[in-house]
């Protein structure tokens, strides 16, 4: 019996020895201790920003604090963690190391009334402020590498998603920027560009700033800059031979003979080497020279890179003549069923051209007028007329078009 009470009394010393030592070691004792790597945090940014201020540097972002204070609240700030602020909103000018004194933000279940800041390092955090400037700068594409031959590469009409870049930052910074610069690489390049490249920011001398604290509207901007192939392309044009005129004793000139064009390689696939400006009816020039002028007109897609939009085409006769000849015989075919056609012109002038030893001495006599009434109705109209020459003066022929007068009626019973 007297042992269980040693041991009962025993117990209870230990228990209640122990209780003291908890409060001794963390609850009632004051003690000192050294918190480091405190985050600062800035208080009053949105006022400076008002006036037009801005923070460019700040000397720290940590610092350490020795507090006393008792250990239980010791033991909450390292467990739970602590900050310190630093208004800033009392600086109304710019400068530089400008000093602010901090104060400590305990966790919510220590009272700062109970803690006390027994050294700071640093004293203060120091600050520099300078007037906050926003600038809009042109944008400029330096273009490099080695170019392809033969292709056209149009960076005077390179378009830019945006113009220009708006920049903000401390004034001392922008005040040295001049423009964005985009550098673009053209080795290789064969394909019209249209993609996003950045930028940097360069001073007038062309060197790069430093500028990590300037704000941009923009990342990227978009550059579209076509590269087309360039090639020599043909002028021609498409001669259908009559009046007497054949390849023997025709000339036609092209000027230019030959324009330089670009285009897409797809598109100068399907261009071919050669343009045809027009169609010449031999038949309707007269003159034994003739200088027609046809504008150059290209597909969609190809540029003419000559200059030149408008081209000349000479058309000479050699060794022949042109007569005029009177032709009084009709020659009415494809008449309308149920009509009768009369042909109210008695006779009808014509020219002829061809070598002049056989037109000078060709019978008239050996002509004809057709007339083609196909699809006519009953009434007074004019219709289209093809003289007809003897197929054995194939060298001779009709120059012009021409009409007869002709009325269709019912045919009598």
């Amino acid at each position: 019996m007297r042992r269980n009470k040693f041991y009962s009394l025993l117990l209870s010393f230990v228990i209640a020895f122990a209780l003291w030592m908890f409060v001794v070691s963390n609850v009632s004792l004051e003690d000192s201790r050294t918190f480091y790597n405190i985050p600062v945090v800035l208080e009053g940014e949105s006022v400076l920003a008002d006036r037009n201020l801005m923070i460019t540097k700040a000397s720290v972002n940590t610092v350490s604090l020795r507090l006393r204070g008792s250990r239980s609240d010791l033991n909450k700030i390292g467990s739970s963690g602590m900050t310190v602020k630093a208004d800033v909103s009392k600086v109304t000018e710019p400068g530089e190391r400008i000093a602010l004194a901090f104060t400590p933000v305990y966790p919510g279940d220590v009272s700062s009334g109970s803690v006390a800041v027994e050294e700071r390092k640093p004293a203060s955090v120091l600050i520099d402020v300078d007037y906050k400037r926003t600038k809009e700068l042109p944008v400029q594409i330096k273009w490099t590498g080695t170019r392809a031959e033969n292709y056209l590469y149009d960076a005077e009409n390179a378009v830019l998603d945006n113009t220009v870049v708006t920049i903000s930052g401390p004034a001392a910074v922008v005040d040295t920027i001049e423009y964005a610069a985009i550098e673009v690489d053209l080795t290789g390049r064969v394909e019209s560009i249209s993609e996003s490249y950045r930028y940097t920011l360069c001073d007038s001398e062309g060197n790069p700033v430093d500028a990590q604290d300037i704000t941009t509207n923009v990342e990227q901007i978009r550059v579209d800059m076509p590269i087309r192939r360039i090639r020599e392309l043909q002028l021609a044009v498409n001669v259908n031979y009559g009046g007497g005129a054949n390849e023997g004793n025709t000339t036609i000139q092209v000027e230019p003979q030959v324009i330089r064009v670009s285009a897409s390689d797809a598109v100068l696939e399907t261009l071919g080497d050669t343009f045809t400006l027009a169609t010449i009816q031999l038949a309707e020039l007269e003159k034994t020279s003739n200088e027609l002028v046809f504008p150059i007109t290209l597909p969609e897609g190809v540029t003419n890179q000559t200059g030149v939009n408008e081209a000349t085409v000479t058309v000479s006769f050699t060794g022949l003549m042109t007569k005029t000849f009177k032709v009084d015989t009709f020659v009415p075919i494809n008449v309308p069923e149920g009509l009768d056609a009369e042909i109210i012109n008695t006779a009808l002038e014509v020219r002829l051209r061809g070598p002049a030893n056989i037109i000078s001495t060709f019978d008239p006599a050996l002509l004809a007028v057709e007339v083609d009434f196909a699809s006519a109705e009953a009434g007074t109209s004019t219709y289209k007329a093809r003289v007809v020459i003897p197929e054995e003066y194939t060298q001779l022929g009709a120059l012009g078009s021409y009409t007869v007068t002709a009325v269709l009626q019912a045919v009598r019973p």
